[in-house]
């Protein structure tokens, strides 16, 4: 079904918004990871709330060069039950 124009750009501006909201989110979630791979070493855990727990991975450990065909994080959570 073809949509209006009108409805067509308010959606694009729908999009562009949720866009911004996740560049904002994904900035300070590198912020607080920054912060938490200062505070802890890898492979430290850190317990959770429902039995779960956090461990800090190095995604470069015993690597000196780590090919993507994007961006790719050092430091990762990884959650696990326990």
């Amino acid at each position: 079904m073809r949509r209006s124009k009108t409805d067509l750009a308010a959606k694009v501006l729908r999009c562009l918004r949720a866009k911004e909201l996740g560049k904002r989110a994904y900035t300070r979630a590198d912020e607080l990871m920054k912060e938490i791979a200062h505070e802890i070493e890898p492979g430290q855990a850190v317990q959770l709330a429902e039995g779960k727990k956090a461990i800090l991975k190095d995604n470069y450990a015993e690597k000196d060069i780590v090919w993507t065909p994007c961006a790719a994080r050092r430091w990762d959570l990884e959650v696990i039950e326990t």
